[in-house]
């Protein structure tokens, strides 16, 4: 027994020194050579196990950062939300959505109809359009709060969600159509690329095209934007191998002469084929003006909205011109008429012209895949923001978002089984005029939306001067009375003529005095007049602010390189021109798309009356009335003038009898009479 306590015994002392230890405030050195380790392994203060300098372990990295999870556990798409800036979001948006499949395929079919002149022309008109609408949209960001929800927001923000809606709607439908014209024009080339022609095939790799892109977009924002500066990149190799091909070889045997001045003397007039003419050939060549909004778009996924949205927007539009132009009047100068105009259907002409065909069918290739894959991301975006607001109830399943960034999943499953509906039609030229006209009533709503903010600030700012105007005649009215009252008063001491002058040598000491506290009384009257007016301009604006959920304060344009580009005459101008524009190209179609509008704007105004007002008060007709009026009127217009009821003198009531007491009916309580209880005789109720 006494032999085998003793280990015992050791154990306890050994544990109760371990203790005191601990408890002194020491840390316990572990022997780590029992455990079949290295000495040279220590032990952090988290408890995790670091060895030295040549010591790698496998979770070291998950061990350092507590916070982070585990490499099984991570999520590969999105882990967190993204903003993005100027040239990784909004430049590279615009410039792969305007550099589209439009300027591989059709540009040397435009070049074969209109002509090299006229083609520059078309680009002129394209270009003109477009970069009002964003000037439009760039100066409105920069006039009023950006939030997310992109030209949705802008039109609501400005004119009420009841337009904003309706134009969000037909956006977001002309940006469906465009993507089934991307896909069909990757169908075509892959058709034309491998010598199947058929129909079916083009809808066939078009519906297997639209349905990856929209896996890629529903992976998340992230990756989207990656895949983007990727295709952005292989779009410029594409065009630099084009513009090399023009002086490094010729192809005769179709049609690709190289530089020759007979090229551009037969290709500067129009020679149109059969059933074309300006306004059709337009409408194919517009939809590459498209993209323009796609940085506007993403505006709540931009660090600076109002910064990144103007200069990547303006940036992107002028290096397209550039590219546009160059590849018109190359295509002139080096290829022969009857292969510009497209004989069986090849609109392959410029791969023809390129140094190494595979590519430019590369650049084909990616600027179909990332101009649908634009479209994928900007049109669900526009549906989940109206159906979030709750301006169609119809639509207001779409709302639904997943992951930090809110990704709209059901959104982008009804554009992409839109889209394949259009993909049917099969043929780039007939989608061309569809798309075009819901982005040309969206450019000239954007357009209104600008005028009607800058003539809305002039408005209040006219109004403010007024109010500021009439305050200060209200308190020389109160001054003035004063006055008048110390006068009154110092007659009704002194009476008049030589007496009162006599009364004034006597008074001259109290004469400061008073003067003093006259002052003092017209300051005061002023200090509370100007503090009523705050305190009803401060609940004025609550009250507003209360029922508006965004900020209803309308700035002046901040100065700015491109300030004075946006111009609210140019702006109204471009609406009208683009109105113009849509029933010259077609107009059944224009005639269809205003319909439409005008059904969703009616079903709206029935289905959720309590739509929210945009911060622009200024009405179109009015103003139009009220300058018509001024230029049909003779003379100056007349004084604006003002009747105000006169307040009624206060009308004082007593009661009395008319009828005399019955001497039976004295002791009871005359309860049916009324009299005036004053606060003295409160207690002979009781």
């Amino acid at each position: 027994m006494a032999d085998g306590y003793q280990p015992l015994e050791s154990e306890t002392t050994s544990l109760v020194d371990s203790t005191a230890k601990r408890d002194s405030g020491g840390k316990r050195e572990v022997e780590w050579g029992k455990f079949g380790l290295s000495e040279d392994v220590k032990q952090n203060d988290n408890g995790y196990q670091q060895g030295g300098p040549h010591v790698q372990e496998l979770f070291d990295e998950q061990q350092d950062s507590g916070n982070q999870k585990p490499w099984w556990k991570a999520n590969f798409f999105i882990k967190e939300p993204v903003l993005f800036g100027t040239w990784d979001g909004v430049f590279t948006s615009c410039m792969i959505n305007i550099f589209g499949v439009v300027i591989f395929l059709r540009t040397g079919w435009v070049v074969g109809n209109a002509g090299i002149g006229l083609s520059i022309l078309i680009v002129a008109i394209t270009i003109l359009a477009a970069l009002i609408a964003a000037l439009s949209a760039i100066g409105v960001c920069e006039r009023c709060h950006v939030q997310s929800g992109g030209v949705y927001f802008l039109v609501s923000h400005v004119l009420g969600t009841r337009v904003g809606g309706t134009v969000g709607i037909l956006y977001s439908f002309g940006q469906t159509v465009a993507c089934a014209l991307y896909c069909t024009g990757f169908g075509e080339s892959v058709s034309e690329t491998f010598g199947w022609n058929n129909t079916w095939v083009v809808r066939g790799v078009g519906i297997a095209t639209i349905l990856l892109l929209l896996a890629i977009n529903i992976a998340g924002v992230r990756w989207v934007v990656k895949l983007q500066l990727i295709l952005l990149a292989i779009l410029g190799v594409a065009t630099l191998d084009f513009v090399i091909g023009t002086f490094s070889h010729t192809d005769p045997e179709n049609g690709f002469t190289g530089y020759d001045i007979e090229n551009l003397r037969n290709n500067t007039k129009p020679d149109y084929t059969d059933g074309h003419n300006f306004f059709t050939v337009f409408g194919v060549f517009f939809p590459t003006a498209t993209g323009v909004m796609a940085g506007i778009n993403m505006s709540g996924d931009l660090k600076k909205p109002s910064y990144n949205i103007p200069v990547g927007t303006l940036t992107a539009i002028g290096v397209t011109v550039l590219l546009y132009l160059l590849y018109v009047v190359l295509l002139g100068a080096t290829c022969e008429r009857w292969a510009l105009q497209a004989p069986d259907d090849d609109y392959m002409i410029a791969e023809k012209v390129a140094l190494v065909g595979f590519l430019w069918l590369a650049g084909l290739y990616i600027s179909s895949l990332s101009s649908c894959l634009s479209g994928l991301y900007g049109a669900p975006r526009v549906l989940q923001s109206i159906a979030n607001e709750n301006v169609i109830p119809i639509i207001r399943f779409l709302g639904r978002g997943k992951g930090p960034n809110k990704e709209p999943i059901l959104a982008s499953i009804v554009v992409c089984v839109i889209s394949i509906c259009f993909i049917f039609i099969g043929h780039v030229n007939a989608l061309g005029p569809i798309v075009t006209m819901p982005f040309l009533l969206t450019y000239a709503v954007v357009d209104y939306s600008y005028f009607a903010l800058a003539m809305s600030y002039d408005k209040h700012k006219t109004g403010d001067e007024k109010d500021k105007s009439e305050q200060d005649s209200l308190l020389s009215h109160v001054v003035s009375s004063n006055v008048k009252k110390k006068e009154a008063a110092n007659m009704a001491n002194g009476g008049y003529g030589t007496t009162a002058l006599s009364q004034q040598e006597g008074v001259d000491e109290a004469g400061e005095a008073d003067e003093t506290q006259h002052e003092q009384v017209d300051s005061d009257d002023k200090q509370l007049l100007v503090d009523k007016k705050d305190e009803e301009d401060k609940k004025l604006k609550s009250s507003q602010q209360s029922t508006v959920p965004w900020n209803t304060e309308i700035t002046k344009m901040p100065r700015s390189w491109y300030s004075n580009m946006c111009n609210r005459w140019v702006s109204i101008l471009g609406g009208l021109f683009s109105i113009i524009i849509m029933f010259c190209i077609q107009w059944g179609y224009a005639l269809a798309n205003i319909s439409v509008a005008l059904i969703i704007y009616i079903y709206i105004g029935q289905a959720n009356p309590g739509t929210t007002p945009g911060v622009a008060d200024f009405n179109f007709f009015t103003w139009v009335k009220t300058g018509f009026q001024r230029l049909c009127r003779r003379g100056p217009p007349p004084p604006e003038q003002m009747i105000i009821t006169q307040p009624s003198m206060p009308v004082g009531t007593t009661t009395e009898q008319l009828t005399e007491d019955g001497e039976d009916y004295a002791y009871r309580g005359r309860y049916h009479q009324s009299a005036v209880v004053k606060g003295q005789n409160l207690d002979d109720l009781e």
